[in-house]
């Protein structure tokens, strides 16, 4: 490289700032702009509730980023429940994951990391950047990336990809906590991912390291209209407490026994709000003509219901930064974009299917699976795999005759 090549990613989450540490590393002149500083992130509100797969995990291992090894609590394996006539599940199992995940409260992570990034020599800015603003980036780095999130600001920049947007509106409302015992000794939660299924939604559940140290996320994810559809008039965090802790009750009591116990952690660890899953062009052309990347949620949202979204990022970080450090010298051009996107899009095509998919009723032949993975261990260790791995879900639950025939090989 026979200069320093001058990269600026706007925003400072998950895809960009893993992306801004690894080029930070191979001597590349990275600029981060955030709207907020570290300590505000820290000291605010909850952002999401994420679960981190070991694929994600071991890009972070290889950059040196993963700070919570040893404290966070693993994550290993999954728990599923169908609701049913009765305060038992209709269908019920538990399968471990091949390798432990983890969940870092991510105002715990951004915090940490954007402190590390600056810490190490890159060069941080404050403040709020608009569509047009981005010209002026153009002008001073050879490259743009845009990691700003899925707000509606840069909707006119990335427009909506219609082959792979099937959705116009939400289609969950989301209520999401931090919980904590109320008693000297922990939560008697599973110790890894609690997955609950009724026709009004669903349930997840995970231990999460956070500001305030170990805690319970518990997140509602509502079909829109129905029972679980309560968070619009909830205006703080023990209001939010009480309501969540009604739902578990009647729509998933075997879980609730666990949580007698819980009480909110903080008064900030509360999260409302509805995501709409879309996929976006992804290169952006300025005013001036020059051609700006989305990653991340700016190039695709897909609703948290999979758990996908945190694990995309450290995918995209990974392909971005490889493709950068594979292209040298020349030029960031139209070219260079649409195939570092179309090389990112290979796996993540995956995860958005998935997501998109858990969004309508199960059919059939993926509830003829739950209902085996009761019997046959090898099948639920497969389902719970698909996570971790969503291509595991597109070379199998997508195909009635192929899970069917599966069933039918293991006696089920």
């Amino acid at each position: 490289m026979s200069r320093v090549r001058r990269i600026v990613v706007v925003g400072a989450g998950q895809a960009g700032l893993v992306l801004a540490l690894g080029l930070q590393k191979h001597g590349y002149a990275v600029t981060v702009v955030t709207d907020r500083d570290a300590e505000t992130i820290r000291a605010g509100r909850l952002i999401s509730n994420q679960c981190v797969f070991e694929p994600a995990l071991r890009r972070e291992r290889a950059l040196g980023i993963n700070f919570w090894d040893g404290q966070a609590p693993e994550i290993l394996g999954a728990s599923f429940g169908l609701a049913g006539d009765s305060p038992e599940p209709a269908i019920s199992w538990q399968a471990r994951f091949d390798h432990p995940a983890q969940s870092v409260d991510q105002r715990v992570k951004v915090s940490t990391w954007l402190t590390a990034f600056a810490g190490r020599g890159g060069e941080v800015r404050i403040g709020k950047v608009s569509p047009d603003g981005l010209d002026e980036y153009a002008r001073e780095f050879d490259l743009v990336l845009v990691a700003a999130g899925r707000g509606p600001q840069f909707d006119g920049l990335f427009p909506r990809d219609d082959r792979h947007s099937p959705y116009r509106e939400p289609q969950r409302t989301i209520g999401i906590t931090y919980l904590v015992s109320g008693r000297d000794e922990p939560l008697p939660t599973y110790p890894g991912l609690t997955f609950g299924l009724s026709q009004a939604g669903e349930l997840f559940g995970l231990p999460v390291q956070s500001v305030r140290g170990p805690v319970f996320g518990l997140g509602f994810f509502g079909v829109p209209g129905g029972p679980l559809d309560v968070w619009d008039d909830v205006t703080d965090t023990d209001e939010h407490f009480a309501v969540a802790m009604a739902l578990l009750r009647k729509q998933f009591p075997w879980v609730a026994e666990s949580l007698a116990d819980a009480r909110p952690s903080g008064p900030q660890d509360a999260l409302r709000g509805r995501v709409l899953p879309i996929v976006r062009e992804p290169v952006g052309t300025l005013p001036s003509g020059a051609k700006v990347l989305a990653m991340g949620d700016a190039a695709v949202t897909n609703d948290p219901i999979a758990g996908q979204g945190a694990n995309m990022a450290a995918h995209a970080a990974a392909v971005y930064e490889r493709r950068i450090l594979d292209h040298g010298d020349r030029p960031f051009d139209e070219a260079f974009l649409r195939g570092t996107f179309a090389e990112y899009w290979e796996k993540a095509q995956h995860a958005t299917r998935l997501s998109n998919d858990l969004l309508a009723p199960p059919p059939d032949h993926v509830l003829a699976t739950l209902d085996a993975a009761q019997r046959v261990p090898e099948v639920a260790h497969r389902f719970a795999q698909i996570f971790p791995d969503p291509a595991g879900y597109t070379s199998w639950l997508t195909d009635e005759e192929i899970s069917r025939n599966y069933l039918a090989s293991k006696g089920a």
